[in-house]
C-alpha cells in the first residue's frame, strides 16, 4: 500500500493496510489520554489477539452515519422481530460480509428521519450552506511522518480538499458548549481533527483546510450543531497529536509499550478546585454563624 489516497472498506482500513503498524487518531488517543500499553493493546497489527468487535446493539447513530455519507444502500433492512433466529443470523452475517450494515427492518422510520434532520441543518447553516454532494466519503488517507506510517478515514472531504467535515452523533447533548465541553476534549475529537488535517495535506490536500464537525442527537427530534476549532485549541492539538506521535515512535524503535506509572503519584487541586474550596470555606462560616445566632 503506497502513500496517498485510497478507497477500501472499513474492516480493511481497521485492519491496518499500511506497510508497517500505523498510527490512527483512535491510537493517537490511547497515548495522549491512557498509556502506550493501552494503544498496543487496542492495535490490530501489535496485538496478536486482538479481535474487532461486532455487536448485535441496535446503533442510531452508526447507521445515520452510512445513510448520510454513503447512501442508504449500505443498509440492509432485514425483516425480523430480533436476531435470534436462524434466518436472521444468515441475514446478518451476509450483510456484514459484503461491508453493509444489518438492521431489523422497523428501525428504518429512525434512521430515516435522523439522516434527514443533519440535511436539512446543514442546508440552513449560516453563511456556508452544506452538502455531501461535492466531495468524497469514507477515503482512507494513508502517509508517512519520518519513517512512521499514519493513517485516517474523514468522513467526508470537500471536491478541493479545503474543507473535512467530521460527523459524530451522541445519546448526550449538541448544544456546542455541552459538545465541546463533554465530548470533543474528553474522546479526543480535537486529536482526531489534527491527525486528518495533517493527512489531507500529506497526501495533496490543501495545507490550510477547516475543518467542522457536525454533531447530531441521536434521539428526537435529532438536533444539530456546528462546532469549529480556533487556532487555539488546533495549536493545543497539535502539541497532543506531537506527543503521541514521538512517544509511537520510541516504542515502535523500542518494543517496549508500557502501561501507568509504577509509583505513587500526587493529587494535586486545579485552580477551579482551589476558587471552589475557598468559596466553600467562606460559606460555611456564614453558616457557622447563623448557627449559633
Amino acid at each position: 500500500m503506497t502513500p496517498g489516497v485510497h478507497t477500501m472498506s472499513m474492516m480493511a482500513y481497521q485492519a491496518d493496510p499500511a506497510p508497517s503498524p500505523s498510527m490512527s487518531a483512535s491510537i493517537a488517543h490511547a497515548l495522549v489520554s491512557q498509556s502506550p500499553r493501552h494503544a498496543w493493546t487496542a492495535h490490530p497489527r501489535l496485538n496478536p489477539n486482538h479481535q474487532s468487535e461486532e455487536s448485535d446493539k441496535f446503533d442510531l447513530g452508526s447507521c445515520s452515519h452510512a445513510v448520510l455519507l454513503e447512501g442508504e444502500e449500505m443498509i440492509v433492512a432485514v425483516e425480523a422481530d430480533d436476531w435470534r433466529t436462524k434466518a436472521a443470523k444468515e441475514a446478518r452475517d451476509l450483510a456484514r460480509s459484503e461491508g453493509k450494515i444489518p438492521v431489523l427492518a422497523r428501525k428504518m422510520p429512525d434512521i430515516r428521519a435522523m439522516a434527514n434532520e443533519a440535511r436539512i441543518a446543514m442546508l440552513e447553516l449560516q453563511g456556508m450552506p452544506l452538502s455531501f454532494t461535492e466531495g468524497d466519503a469514507e477515503r482512507v488517507l494513508i502517509w508517512q511522518e519520518g519513517d512512521s506510517w499514519c493513517r485516517t478515514r474523514p468522513d467526508w472531504i470537500s471536491t478541493d480538499r479545503k474543507l473535512i467535515i467530521n460527523y459524530k452523533t451522541t445519546d448526550g447533548s449538541a448544544e456546542p458548549g455541552a459538545w465541546i465541553r463533554n465530548q470533543m476534549t474528553k474522546m479526543g475529537f480535537d486529536v482526531a481533527a489534527l491527525h486528518e488535517l495533517r493527512g489531507n495535506a500529506a497526501t495533496g490536500g490543501a495545507k490550510n483546510a477547516q475543518f467542522i464537525f457536525l454533531a447530531q442527537e441521536n434521539y428526537p427530534p435529532f438536533e444539530c450543531s456546528f462546532v469549529g476549532m480556533s487556532n487555539a485549541m488546533l495549536e493545543i492539538a497539535q502539541r497532543k497529536w506531537d506527543f503521541a506521535l514521538a512517544l509511537w515512535q520510541r516504542c515502535m524503535a523500542t518494543g517496549k509499550w508500557n502501561g501507568y506509572p509504577r509509583r505513587i503519584c500526587t493529587a494535586e487541586p486545579a485552580l477551579w478546585q482551589m476558587d471552589e474550596d475557598e468559596e466553600r470555606r467562606l460559606t460555611f462560616e456564614e453558616r457557622l454563624e447563623y448557627a449559633t445566632v
